[in-house]
């Protein structure tokens, strides 16, 4: 027989005795350690089964004390203990899985500092994506805004629209338009949240200057008293409305504010019948809304430019604009 068959022969023999020494070993191990590992399972379990209980029972009794519907607050348990949860049970398991190899005997040193870099690596790698799950979860637990809710972000000129989906990393708005913006919860700096708890409709309403201001405020008056009455929109009012008087004073009119009290959502179209009632009922009254005018002053063929008396006594043609 060849020499170099019996050399890898025996190469082979000594690869798999040490291989089934050391299996043999890691099952002593196992087997001496096993009752440790049982203890270990168990503990974790209980320890997951308690904390789920524990964090259950505590949101929902700080949602309780802040006076929340129970929807709202089944909605709000449910996301933030699910969040809460995995958080939880990551670190169990972890805890578990290192004292389990503790006692099997491998070396936890070399994993955690592995575990360390590459934590590392993954957050500097992905910090807008930590800052958006830490924006989304605080939105949720704060109840800034929710689904349903009509929200303007940052400033005026930032996207607004009807809060359509809520997760922890994005917050998804339909605009008025049909328009479908995303927005990361990181990004959200400032949220105006037009629908919360309850709303209010304000109207500014120009009066001209050659009306009589008092008899417009009593009409103004009779209409949001009709309004408080219609059975249609008893649901949607909370508040009788009131006159707020004279908001300003313009070159050509005054400025009358009104306003009323609503439920969420109400104020737009309460706002709308307001305009048309108040339109109908300043026609029926003879009270003219003011509008744009144009004065065209029609000068003589005269060399010379006249003087404002007899500008007076020229014949003027109104337009309106």
């Amino acid at each position: 027989m060849p020499r170099w068959i019996l050399e890898a022969a025996t190469n082979t023999a000594t690869v798999t005795g040490a291989l089934l020494d050391r299996a043999v070993a890691l099952g002593d191990r196992i087997l001496t350690a096993l009752p440790s590992i049982a203890v270990t399972v168990v503990l974790a379990w209980i320890a997951l089964r308690m904390l789920r209980s524990a964090l259950r029972q505590t949101i929902r009794r700080v949602l309780e004390r802040r006076g929340e519907a129970p929807r709202e607050i089944t909605v709000r348990l449910n996301t933030l203990a699910s969040i809460i949860e995995s958080a939880t049970r990551f670190v169990v398991l972890i805890v578990a899985g290192m004292t389990i190899l503790s006692t099997l005997g491998v070396p936890i040193g070399p994993l955690l500092a592995s575990a360390g870099v590459a934590g590392l690596a993954i957050g500097l790698g992905a910090q807008s994506l930590i800052r958006d799950l830490i924006g989304g979860f605080f939105i949720v637990l704060e109840d800034q805004y929710h689904v349903g809710d009509v929200i303007q972000v940052n400033s005026a000129n930032g996207p607004s629209g009807l809060v359509e989906q809520l997760t922890l990393r994005y917050t998804a708005l339909r605009g008025l338009d049909g328009s479908y913006t995303i927005v990361p919860n990181g990004d959200i700096r400032t949220v105006t949240n037009l629908t919360k708890d309850w709303a209010r409709a304000v109207i500014d309403v120009d009066i001209a200057y050659e009306e009589d201001l008092s008899k417009a405020i009593a009409v103004l008056q009779d209409v949001l008293a009709s309004l408080d009455q219609d059975p249609e929109f008893a649901h949607a009012i909370l508040e009788p409305g009131e006159i707020l008087g004279v908001e300003a004073l313009s070159p050509s009119h005054a400025t009358v504010r009104l306003m009323v009290k609503t439920r969420p959502m109400e104020q737009w179209r309460v706002a709308r019948t307001l305009r048309q009632r108040i339109k109908a009922a300043f026609d029926q009254a003879g009270i003219t809304i003011p509008y744009p005018r144009n004065v065209t002053i029609v000068q003589p063929a005269a060399a010379e430019f006249p003087s404002p008396s007899q500008a007076r006594q020229q014949p003027t043609q109104e337009h309106r604009a």
